[in-house]
């Protein structure tokens, strides 16, 4: 994991830090897919006003709806060497993205199923998703049971809801780094395959 995002933050002009936190999405840039929530913490998540757990970077990458592109550059340039704003898409450079973050974010409005969560896992990537549709199906939640956990359910999908997950996140980051390894080793077992 050390190696993967040391790599990711060279390859994406990030200030390379192997101690930093890092957040990450991917997907197309729309409402459904929860970007507007995402870009309304953003400066939150970038601040230093939560209880010291400041040491983040933030990873967006994705084609989309003009606005979102926006948003993107202006994370960026407002926050540079600490948030990547990525407008399209590459194959390699989303597993490269997931192999190299520590959290992955989903807070899609709807999905049916979703496979980028389960990709994450495979990468010891912790998602933390919105509880809806196939995101609730495959993400054993931290807030039900600490012991099985797999990830984390943001609920009700809203801006404060948002930042409270991400705090907990940093919080089990930072504070908790043990069970936060034995999270990252649960999520790493799940399988997904059919059963034979």
């Amino acid at each position: 994991k050390r190696t993967c995002k040391q790599a990711l933050q060279k390859k994406l002009g990030l200030d390379v830090d192997e101690n930093t936190c890092i957040m990450s999405f991917v997907g197309r840039l729309t409402a459904q897919k929860g970007v507007d929530l995402l870009g309304a913490t953003v400066e939150w998540l970038m601040e230093d006003h939560k209880d010291g757990l400041s040491n983040v970077q933030l990873i967006m990458m994705g084609n989309g709806e003009p606005c979102f592109k926006d948003m993107l550059n202006w994370a960026e340039t407002r926050w540079k060497g600490r948030v990547c704003g990525y407008y399209g898409f590459s194959p390699q450079v989303e597993r490269d993205i997931i192999a190299g973050s520590d959290f992955f974010l989903m807070p899609s409005r709807y999905e049916p199923c979703g496979i980028p969560q389960m990709c994450a896992m495979r990468y010891g990537t912790i998602p933390i998703v919105h509880a809806t549709g196939g995101l609730r199906d495959s993400v054993r939640s931290w807030y039900a049971d600490e012991t099985v956990a797999t990830g984390f359910y943001m609920w009700p999908l809203n801006e404060d809801s948002m930042k409270k997950v991400m705090f907990d996140a940093l919080d089990l980051y930072f504070r908790r780094p043990e069970q936060h390894e034995a999270m990252r080793r649960r999520a790493m077992e799940q399988d997904f395959g059919w059963p034979r």
